[in-house]
């Protein structure tokens, strides 16, 4: 038999156990190939299960591969917090900085530590929403969402990930949703695209300026807890509708998800503006540790 990997599993974008998003983590997997960190995500269905391994490339610290249950994706929020959070609970990043090299290019998270712990700060490439190429009907069909409970604050826009954005007239709409999710998938996978973010301006605390449920049920994600990598571009979309408020060149705010899961989950979203055009985005979250384990991968 070969030998166990040690693996965490953390709860993303809270700071207390069984809620935010779970992400299990395999340190050390440098002897692990593409498909057998597939079985391992499979059998660990993990929201987001993140390997990590030595870096291949000088400009990069380690390098990080991140799998839904059924199939490895360039970038996913709370599973590369998670592999950050293994690091940090192991002693293998002593600085405020990490640099991973994932499929999807470099991957920047910085690390402020203070009294509750540390807070850990994506940095994805600025990216650059557009408007949908397919007809948003069958999707919402798919959803269960009637035309008038599309809002009108913000226009329907697909991210680099192919995530598309869905402004929702009010909480109580975005609740009620239950989607078709044989039929969501199949109209996804038709149109080559990944999730459906839902988005309300009405929002569970005081003081947050977005909650969201987001679906991609044929990447094995039902209805996923809390996305980061869809949240990277809600803040560029937010703030080209007019509603992220600038303060010292900086839109800083708290989204909501994953409440109506059970599993509330918090990112703060950060967007650096320079002469009235955004030029920076950080996905910031908190993790904390529920099992530590090993995993023996077989002979």
């Amino acid at each position: 038999m070969s030998a166990p990997f040690p693996i965490i599993q953390a709860d993303v974008f809270t700071t207390r156990p069984f809620a935010g998003n779970p992400a299990a983590v395999m340190l050390d997997a440098d002897g692990l190939d593409e498909a057998a960190m597939g079985r391992i995500a499979a059998e660990l269905r993990a929201p987001g299960t993140a390997f990590v391994s030595a870096a291949t490339r000088p400009d990069a610290d380690w390098r990080l591969r991140m799998f839904t249950p059924r199939r490895e994706v360039g970038f996913s929020g709370h599973t590369a917090l998670g592999g950050t959070h293994a690091l940090i609970e192991a002693g293998r990043l002593p600085g405020a900085r990490v640099v991973f090299d994932t499929s999807a290019g470099l991957l920047g998270v910085d690390v402020e530590r203070d009294a509750e712990g540390c807070l850990m700060w994506l940095e994805p490439a600025l990216p650059a929403y557009h408007a949908p190429v397919h007809d948003v009907v069958d999707v919402l069909d798919a959803l269960g969402l009637a035309r008038t409970g599309v809002a009108g604050w913000a226009r329907p826009v697909v991210t680099p990930d192919e995530d598309l954005l869905l402004p929702v007239v009010d909480l109580a709409t975005l609740r009620a949703l239950a989607p078709d999710m044989g039929r969501l998938a199949a109209v996804r996978t038709t149109q080559r695209a990944r999730g459906v973010l839902c988005v309300s301006r009405e929002t569970v605390e005081p003081g947050s300026l977005s909650h969201s449920r987001f679906f991609a049920p044929h990447f094995g994600l039902p209805e996923d807890i809390v996305t980061g990598s869809a949240h990277a571009t809600l803040v560029v979309w937010l703030f080209g509708a007019g509603l992220a408020t600038v303060d010292g060149g900086r839109a800083v705010f708290t989204a909501e998800q994953g409440d109506g899961l059970g599993r509330p989950g918090r990112l703060q979203l950060e967007l650096t503006v320079d002469d009235g055009r955004p030029s920076r985005v950080r996905v910031g979250g908190r993790a904390v540790t529920v099992l530590s384990a090993s995993l023996h991968p077989g002979a």
